[in-house]
């Protein structure tokens, strides 16, 4: 894969925190998306969101990992229920707001 150019160092020392939390991950920036990945024995695990390797990076890759895969899900549960909730008023506002 030419496209992929693998980072073995960065700043702010990513690439090796990140092998704290798994020792399988490594560190792509794929040059045709214009995207960092992280891969685990050579699978894509994370395709990065951000523009650069920071922080921000840990933080998704310990939230990501399976053994919090309960407390993402109830995460996005709560989320979408928020969302539906606000959709459902929005409706019922058009609705009497057409009547009048």
């Amino acid at each position: 894969m030419t496209h992929l150019e693998r980072i073995d160092g960065d700043l702010f020392d990513i690439t090796t925190r990140l092998k704290e939390i798994d020792e399988r991950y490594e560190v792509f920036r794929n040059r045709k998306l214009h995207r960092f990945e992280i891969h685990a024995n050579g699978v894509l695990q994370i395709a990065v969101p951000y523009e650069r390797l920071d922080a921000r990076t840990i933080r998704l890759a310990r939230e990501t990992r399976l053994e919090n895969m309960r407390a993402l899900i109830s995460r996005i549960d709560r989320q979408n229920a928020v969302l539906d909730d606000r959709k459902r008023r929005d409706m019922i506002e058009k609705c009497l707001s057409a009547e009048v």
